[in-house]
């Protein structure tokens, strides 16, 4: 037996591709957005302000991030609603842009992940949207 043998982290398994694509998609309420005259989707994020430090009084730090999404990418967003599924997404982008379903699919997940990982949309899944209607419902 190795002396120094790591121990292998459990990893959560994966979630089922219909739960994903059952799933809907909402943006950060705290994430501000606006087309501009080009029509495309700018997301203004606020950044927090940093620690003080020895150049703080001589650089001005910038106190929001702007993002341009492009013609896609501006797409998707104003379809993410909390209403829409990643489905009816993916088949949207798919009709729209002429591209097959699984392509279309395919490349919404990775686009969504990457909104995820920044913050800007998470994925409400199907059994969470279930439990809290039941939870809602008035007992008889």
């Amino acid at each position: 037996m190795p002396l120094f043998k790591r121990e292998k982290r459990s990893e959560p398994p994966p979630i089922p591709l219909e739960v994903i694509l059952a799933s809907k998609p909402i943006r950060n309420p705290a994430v501000n957005w606006e087309k501009n005259e080009k029509g495309e989707v700018v997301i203004t994020i606020k950044l927090e302000p940093s620690k003080p430090g020895l150049f703080s009084g001589f650089v001005k730090e910038p106190t929001e991030r702007k993002i341009v999404l492009d013609r896609i990418g501006g797409f998707v967003w104003e379809l993410i609603d909390g209403e829409r599924t990643v489905s009816e997404i993916a088949d949207q982008v798919s009709e729209r842009f002429k591209l097959h379903r699984r392509e279309a699919q395919t490349s919404l997940l990775a686009y969504l992940q990457m909104l995820a990982s920044k913050g800007l949309v998470a994925l409400v899944a199907p059994s969470t949207l279930q439990g809290s209607a039941e939870t809602s419902k008035p007992e008889e």
